[in-house]
């Protein structure tokens, strides 16, 4: 139905509004040269059926059912229409020299509102100097935020009201309008402010490990949170961290797989063994760090194919080792590997083997390389099945990525 062609008629509501109050309902109604009336009668164009009918009501929508005199509609079809049409600077005008926030926060409650009029409405919430759950009406403010962006919320529908529910919102849903808007609240700005204040460390660490946070919110963090910082891919604020000469997140920057070349340049003295396994490899830099730390290069997926080749050739054991378990090692390297029988615990953890060689190490029955299938993502289902079994290996296929989304892929009861 054309809710348009409504103009100039009336409609019938039956029960309660739910989005909007009665009144924001009536006045958008009347934007439309829409009037609602309280009894049937033939002028009435539509019906609507809200929640909370009373007997009475009740009884009218099935009376109305029967006779058929006018199409009967769901209220949620009518109060999304109707919110298409609510004016955002009008309305923001309203509520600022209203200051009315019993409203505000009828709005930020409503899902029919576009994301874009919900941020500018979130900014109007005065939360009264409490926190994001001190408070009935800031609770339910919070909520707002978590259920209108939390996408599997059926699912988790605790999150909505759990001090952990932004932390998650944050690092499943998370981008950068959200996260901002996250940041400028009020009791999440006053902490940014206050280093010594712990209460929402979970979602300031959502909030600097997420790729989507603004440069503008991760310099607030860095202080606090530099390690935290250091892990992130992609690497942010690279040369403020470097500057901090900290030994502890330098480490962790030498194996950050995005830092720069520059940066990378910077660590390599220091740290060649954590580089030779995490940079961007250059041949250059190959070059310069062959001869002392083959055996880290083998296990850096960047390598090319003529470096592990290289590295192949050298015949050491420790390079063979890593290039075994390394999921880029070219599959000609792989299979001479493979066919000599040796480093089955390595091969066993590789991401990269085919289920059909995968079969052939779990057919060993060796405890190290049941161990090594039993955590590997490409383990076809039917062994993890197998290892779950066993109560050496439960745990390791419990926890295996691959397995968890089998079980939830298919539904299946797992505890």
């Amino acid at each position: 139905m054309n809710y348009n062609d409504l103009s100039g008629k009336s409609v019938l509501l039956l029960g309660k509004t739910r989005a909007l109050q009665s009144d924001e309902f009536d006045a958008l109604l009347r934007v439309h040269n829409v009037t609602r009336v309280s009894v049937y009668d033939s002028t009435v164009a539509l019906i609507i059926e809200g929640r909370m009918m009373n007997p009475y009501e009740q009884s009218e929508a099935e009376h109305l059912y029967e006779t058929q005199d006018a199409p009967i509609v769901e209220l949620s079809e009518i109060e999304r229409w109707l919110c298409q049409s609510i004016e955002p600077n009008r309305l923001l005008m309203s509520l600022k020299l209203s200051r009315n926030q019993e409203r505000l926060v009828d709005f930020l409650q409503n899902p029919y509102i576009t994301n874009e009029l919900y941020f500018k409405l979130l900014a109007l919430y005065d939360w009264q100097n409490e926190g994001l759950f001190d408070t009935d009406t800031n609770r339910d403010v919070t909520a707002s935020i978590i259920g209108r962006f939390y996408k599997e919320l059926e699912r988790n529908h605790n999150v909505q009201y759990a001090m952990s529910g932004l932390a998650h919102l944050i690092e499943r849903y998370g981008t950068t309008e959200l996260i901002d808007a996250i940041a400028c609240l009020e009791p999440i700005a006053k902490v940014l402010r206050d280093r010594s204040n712990r209460s929402l460390s979970g979602v300031l660490d959502a909030i600097a490990l997420h790729p989507q946070t603004s440069e503008v919110i991760l310099r607030k963090l860095i202080e606090e949170r530099a390690t935290l910082l250091a892990h992130r891919e992609p690497l942010s604020l690279e040369e403020e961290l470097l500057a901090l000469k900290s030994e502890e997140i330098n480490t962790i920057l030498a194996q950050n797989k995005t830092l720069s070349q520059q940066g990378t340049d910077s660590l390599e003295r220091d740290f060649p063994q954590l580089i030779a396994a995490n940079a961007i490899m250059s041949e250059e830099r190959f070059e310069r760090l062959i001869e002392a730390y083959g055996e880290y290069l083998a296990s850096n997926q960047s390598c090319s194919i003529s470096m592990q080749q290289r590295l192949f050739a050298l015949g050491e054991e420790a390079i063979i080792e890593s290039l075994a378990a390394n999921p880029k090692t070219h599959e000609e390297i792989l299979e001479v590997i493979f066919e000599s029988g040796k480093h089955r615990v390595a091969l066993g953890s590789n991401s990269s083997l085919s289920p059909e060689k995968l079969e052939i190490l779990y057919a060993s029955q060796e405890y190290k390389v049941l161990e090594a299938l039993a955590a590997n993502t490409a383990t076809p289902i039917y062994l993890l099945y197998q290892l779950s079994l066993d109560r050496r290996f439960e745990r390791s296929v419990k926890t295996n990525p691959a397995f968890g989304k089998h079980i939830q892929t298919h539904n299946i009861g797992w505890h």
